[in-house]
């Protein structure tokens, strides 16, 4: 998980917001000082034994807020999605992880998705919202 030094600082408006990616790797027990979010889709796709067991923990513990965005931004990202012909290629925690990320970006922060969802990270690419991939090389400019 190198390169996620430059997100902690307490003074930091940058958050994460955690897909499905991020909890199989377990991102949500080595990052500090920097607020992780992720959305209800994403944790009902976390299944296998190891990654729920980490999850349960985290959350135990309180080191990432589970949120669903609001109406306006689910919209807003179906809107998007469509516009841009990906619809069929995302999934329900997908759009929970974009609207997600154009809600918190509204309300003044700075969101850097976990994901390793090329067609996402594509989307994200286009609404100029930072990503960072997990166990894949992520997409290219």
């Amino acid at each position: 998980m190198q390169g996620f030094t430059k997100f902690s600082g307490h003074n930091s408006p940058k958050v994460i917001v955690l897909d499905t990616a991020a909890f199989l790797a377990a991102v949500q027990l080595q990052l500090y000082n920097i607020t992780l979010y992720t959305a209800p889709a994403v944790i009902d796709e976390v299944k296998d034994y190891e990654s729920r067991v980490r999850l349960e923990f985290a959350s135990m513990v309180e080191r990432f807020l589970v949120k669903a965005p609001e109406a306006k931004y689910f919209s807003e990202a179906l809107e998007m999605v469509k516009k841009l012909r990906v619809l069929e290629k995302l999934s329900t925690a997908d759009l929970q992880v974009l609207a997600l990320s154009l809600e918190l970006k509204d309300r003044g922060l700075e969101p850097v998705v976990i994901t390793d969802d090329y067609i996402l990270q594509r989307v994200l690419i286009y609404i100029g919202i930072d990503f960072r991939a997990v166990k894949t090389m992520g997409v290219k400019l």
